[in-house]
Formats: structure tokens, sequence, C-alpha cells
């Protein structure tokens, strides 16, 4: 036969773990949604006007001119992502250039310059 003391020692200690576990938890389910809530944020999403304060969001008349070329030869640019072979990019060195995808992927990467249009062939 089991004696009340046990019965209620036992009871205890699992109260006391579960109690522990369920504390345990709660750091790891909030650091849990605060990745979430970032994994499906774009670049897009998070360069706000408070991070353009260094120009980088500025369009120069060479970026200007270089997309109305782009679009007189029938393409159309765009500042939506997407896959192309034409990315008007510009270098810090205030270069722009059209280069390809792989290129201008690359190089904003090394954070030499900026991808400023996606021009792609129009439908």
């Amino acid at each position: 036969m089991i004696h009340t003391d046990t019965v209620v020692a036992s009871a205890h200690y699992v109260r006391l773990a579960f109690a522990t576990c369920v504390v345990a938890a709660i750091p790891v389910i909030l650091g849990f949604q605060l990745l979430t809530s970032h994994l499906g944020q774009t670049s897009r999403e998070v360069v706000n006007a408070a991070a353009c304060q260094d120009e980088s969001c500025v369009q120069s008349p060479a970026v200007l001119r270089t997309v109305a070329g782009l679009e007189d030869m029938g393409l159309q640019c765009r500042a939506k992502p997407g896959l192309t072979d034409n990315v008007v990019f510009e270098w810090k060195t205030t270069e722009v250039t059209v280069v390809d995808f792989a290129t201008a992927l690359r190089a904003s990467s090394n954070s030499e310059g900026w991808v400023r249009r996606y021009c792609m062939q129009s439908a």
C-alpha cells in the first residue's frame, strides 16, 4: 500500500516539473515568433526613408538616362525584382551600367553599389 506522504510528494514533483517546462518554453516560443516574423521580409520592406539618409535610395540622373535608354529599346524597367539579364546597377563610384543578374547579385552582396531597376522584354 502507498503512503499518503509519498503520493503528495510525487504530485508536488510532477507539478514542479510541469511548471518548469512551461516557464522554460516561453522564451523559446517568443524567440521562434521573432525569428519567423523577419524571415518573410524582403530587403525592400526593411529599407525605409530613415535608412536612405546616405542617398543610396535616390535615383541619379545617370540612372534615369540609362533606364530611359533601355525603355526606348523596348524594355520595361521596374523596381520590383525579377530574373533578367538587364539590371541597371549603380556602383559606389557613381558609374551606372547594365549588368547581368549574377553580377548585380554578387556586387550588391559585396556592398559595391545598388540595383536600381530590373529591365525585361515587354510582353
